[in-house]
Order: structure tokens, then C-alpha cells, then sequence
């Protein structure tokens, strides 16, 4: 650990520092994989399981879409991490400059800002239209475990952007 906080090593943030927008995208890669798999331990803590992968293959289609169950899982894996990559590059152009904090603040800020607009908006409208789940997700069978699960997720995710996308010319 740095006095900056909470510090990958110098050779990346020197890769980083030379590919920007490279940089980002495999910290979109590595951020959505890692978030992705402890999304699918949370059982193990008593919350949902959050598989976005296959909600995503659903959203856009679905296994009559994609001819099999299988097809629909990779079709959502791919816009999952299509997904994982954008926000770590709108993180990484847009808002880190913008947001309080040291590096992994802002990460965790971040996926607190992602939290809000996917159980104020994409999950109630779009992944489960019309199932009930009401304003951020209370209404569910889950009661909170829901959103509290889709907010450690997004924590997790700009944990790891925070962590490996810390800019020098900044906080």
C-alpha cells in the first residue's frame, strides 16, 4: 500500500499511463471478470446469485434469439463485457477527473453512481419489466438482498477500476 491509498504496481500504471484508452479497456476486462465471478459466489453470503451474463443474453433476445440456452449465456457474456469496457473507459475519460477522493474512492464512488442507475432504472425497466420489483428493487422477493447484491457488484467493479486505474497527473 502507497500513501496514495491502495496501489497496483508502477510497471502498470506505467502501461496504463502509455495506452490510455487500451489501458482502460483491459481494466473494463479484468473489473467485469472479477466482479462477475464473485457475482455468482453471493449465495455464499446469503444474497442472489447475479448472473449478468445470462440476464444480458435474455435482454437482448434470448434463447429463441440465439437457438439454445448456451448461444444466449455467450451472446450475454459479450455485451457484458462490451458493457465492463465502455464504463471503465467513460470512468477512466469522463468521471475520474470529476469525482471526490484518491483513486479507489473514485472507483467506489463510481460503481455507487452504476448502482443507482441499474436498480433505479435498468433492472426494474429493462431486465425484469413488469415483475413487480418496484422503486429500486424493495418490492422484489429478495427484499433488499437484491439491491444490495447489485451494490456490492458495482462496488467490486470500481474497486478494481480504482485500483488499477490511477492517472499521475491526478489525486
Amino acid at each position: 500500500m502507497s500513501k496514495m491509498g491502495i496501489n497496483a504496481s508502477p510497471r502498470w500504471h506505467k502501461w496504463v499511463e502509455g495506452h490510455p484508452i487500451a489501458g482502460l479497456a483491459l481494466i473494463g476486462v479484468i473489473a467485469t471478470q472479477l466482479g462477475t465471478y464473485f457475482g455468482y459466489c453471493f449465495k455464499a453470503i446469503g444474497l442472489p446469485t447475479l448472473p449478468w451474463p445470462a440476464y444480458n443474453g435474455a435482454l437482448i433476445g434470448g434463447a429463441d434469439t440465439w437457438g439454445s440456452p448456451i448461444s444466449q449465456y455467450f451472446a450475454g457474456q459479450s455485451i457484458h463485457f462490451v458493457n465492463g469496457i465502455v464504463f471503465a473507459i467513460l470512468f477512466g475519460v469522463l468521471a475520474h477527473s470529476q469525482l471526490p477522493g484518491k483513486h479507489v474512492v473514485k472507483g467506489l464512488v463510481y460503481g455507487v453512481i452504476m448502482t443507482i442507475v441499474s436498480v433505479g432504472f435498468l433492472v426494474p425497466y429493462a431486465y425484469v419489466p413488469k415483475m413487480g420489483y418496484g422503486l429500486f428493487l424493495m418490492d422484489g422477493p429478495d427484499g433488499w438482498k437484491l439491491p444490495a447484491g447489485v451494490l456490492l457488484w458495482h462496488l467490486i467493479y470500481g474497486f478494481f477500476l480504482g485500483t488499477l486505474f490511477q492517472p499521475k497527473d491526478e489525486n
